[in-house]
């Protein structure tokens, strides 16, 4: 029994020396080197005297650079608006929806606004921003899709009334502008006489109105000893008008009193 127990108790030491081996070298094994060591060591003294790294924060309304980009965007989008505007040069004007004829009365279907860019003075053409006003007539055609002329429109009397030449005699033509309202008198021939000899005056137009004078830039003219004035008369006086002309009768405008325009 003796060697039994002593077998038992040398395989136990064996085991348990067996075992304590095994945790030796598990113990090794989880053990760095000594370079590692060492690199470990380094590496955490680096760390702790490296410096930080500064923490990016969000721009606030007191950041310099901040405002100086808004200021850009600003500026940016203020010239955007200024350069759009600029090439928007047109002007609003009336055109011809369809063909217009003198003497017709124009409404408003009449007309259709159009932008253009215009070359000519505004005023050359008929304000497509204004209203157009009730009873206006047409005074002379205007086509479909043509601008509408300014003086192509006016009132049912412009209308009716026309345009005539009267010879006068040239120092009084020069008194008169465009505008100016006159009393047309006529001093027909006198048949009984001999020779070039006139009856007494008599009022044959009261408050024509001077459309046009003698200038050396529209040439009117009569002839020597003769100037042409342009007068607008009513259309039932025309003919009258034209009937002393033919007949040689001597013609005189004499500024209306009150009339706009005239001269003393």
């Amino acid at each position: 029994m003796d060697k039994m127990f002593a077998a038992r108790r040398d395989r136990y030491r064996g085991a348990a020396a067996a075992r304590s081996d095994r945790r030796s070298m598990a113990t090794a094994d989880r053990q760095p080197p000594e370079g590692d060591i060492i690199s470990s060591t380094i590496t955490r003294e680096e760390r702790t005297t490296a410096p930080r790294a500064r923490r990016l924060r969000a721009p606030g309304w007191r950041d310099t650079r901040l405002l100086v980009g808004l200021l850009l965007v600003m500026l940016s989008v203020a010239g955007g608006v200024r350069l759009a505007s600029s090439l928007d040069e047109t002007t609003p004007v009336y055109a011809a929806a369809r063909e217009i004829l003198p003497g017709q009365e124009v409404e408003a279907q009449d007309l259709v606004p159009v932008r253009v860019r215009m070359d000519a003075p505004m005023a050359h053409y008929l304000d497509g921003t204004q209203p157009l006003a009730p009873g206006t007539v047409a005074l002379r055609q205007v086509a479909e899709g043509e601008l509408v002329p300014a003086g192509s429109l006016g009132t049912a009397s412009q209308a009716r009334d026309k345009t005539v030449t009267v010879p006068i005699d040239p120092a009084a033509a020069q008194t008169f502008t465009v505008g100016t309202v006159v009393d047309m008198w006529v001093s027909r021939r006198d048949p009984d006489q001999v020779g070039t000899a006139y009856l007494d005056p008599e009022l044959l137009l009261s408050r024509a109105v001077v459309a046009a004078t003698p200038t050396s830039s529209n040439g009117l003219g009569m002839g020597i000893g003769r100037a042409a004035v342009q007068v607008v008369v009513p259309a039932d006086r025309v003919g009258a008008v034209i009937s002393s002309v033919d007949q040689g009768a001597k013609l005189t405008l004499v500024p209306s009193p009150g009339g706009a325009g005239s001269t003393s």
